[in-house]
């Protein structure tokens, strides 16, 4: 699992060090917001790793369940969130460079943020339901 993420953030590291070298270098000029935007696109970084995480262990926390559990739908669940966390911050940061002309251009990482957070309700009432909580 250190490896998947030490993956990922590589993955992400690259990608920002792309998106700030086309907003430096390749018209159209972007505005100052841009910056920001990036700023912000590196904590939906962080809060997609942190939900990835909490859904993650929700999948390993079945001591009351075991016999029960549907682990079959805990580990799609599982893995459908982290492949849609994933696809949510690439589209992100494709957005932000296509937008990096305009001035608004910050509201795309939050609005990813808010979509990443919902995702993660929606995956953990899942989770629960397959661990036969509720």
């Amino acid at each position: 699992m250190n490896q998947l993420f030490g993956g990922a953030a590589l993955v992400a590291a690259i990608a920002l060090c792309i998106a700030a070298a086309v907003g430096r270098w390749l018209p159209p000029r972007a505005v100052p917001e841009y910056s920001a935007a990036l700023v912000v696109w590196c904590l939906q970084l962080f809060v997609s790793m942190a939900a990835v995480f909490w859904v993650g262990f929700l999948g390993i926390s079945t001591p009351h369940c075991s016999p029960n559990c549907e682990w079959d739908l805990l580990g799609n669940n599982f893995q459908g969130f982290m492949i849609a966390s994933a696809l949510i911050q690439l589209a992100s940061i494709v957005v932000i460079v296509l937008l990096r002309d305009r001035q608004r251009v910050w509201v795309v990482p939050l609005a990813s943020i808010v979509l990443v957070i919902v995702l993660c309700g929606a995956s953990s009432v899942i989770a629960y339901k397959a661990m036969l909580f509720f």
